[in-house]
């Protein structure tokens, strides 16, 4: 293989964006081969093939091209790459507030649970003061019982 057809497999080729994505991206492409379409028409009567292998040409250090004659392909990798990092924008944005909801509601919970606690402490601490003055009541009944009687 020569060495522009092993540059042909970039790895923005290679993965399937998949959901909203996938139809933004197929939305933007059919905009784009209209485009194309109306700026210079297919050669007639040449049936395309089902693959055609991208021309990978050297750039020049001598001579910078300009960003807007950059090669269709890498107008399309980088409109993938910009699509893919709004999507990723906009999910991070939804699992932030899903996480600050969540927060809201563990803390929520948390309060509700340690005022639960400190009824069940207060309630113990009243049972306890409770069985420490039926102990010294029973002692005290008791008392005269353990005198030696004179």
């Amino acid at each position: 293989m020569s060495d522009p057809a092993l540059k042909t497999q970039t790895p923005a080729a290679a993965r399937q964006p998949s959901g909203p994505l996938q139809d933004w991206l197929a939305t933007l492409s059919r905009i784009d081969a209209a485009d194309q379409a109306r700026a210079a028409p297919r050669r007639p009567a040449e049936a395309s093939p089902a693959w055609e292998p991208r021309i990978v040409v050297p750039s020049e250090p001598a001579a910078p091209e300009a960003p807007a004659a950059a090669p269709v392909a890498e107008q399309d990798d980088l409109a993938a790459l910009m699509a893919e990092n709004m999507m990723l924008k906009a999910r991070l944005r939804q699992e932030h507030g899903r996480y600050d909801e969540l927060q809201a509601m563990l803390a929520d919970e948390l309060r509700a649970l340690r005022t639960h606690v400190q009824q069940e402490v207060d309630r113990a601490e009243e049972l306890r003061a409770e069985r420490d003055l039926w102990m010294a009541r029973a002692e005290a009944l008791a008392q005269p019982l353990f005198q030696p009687r004179r």
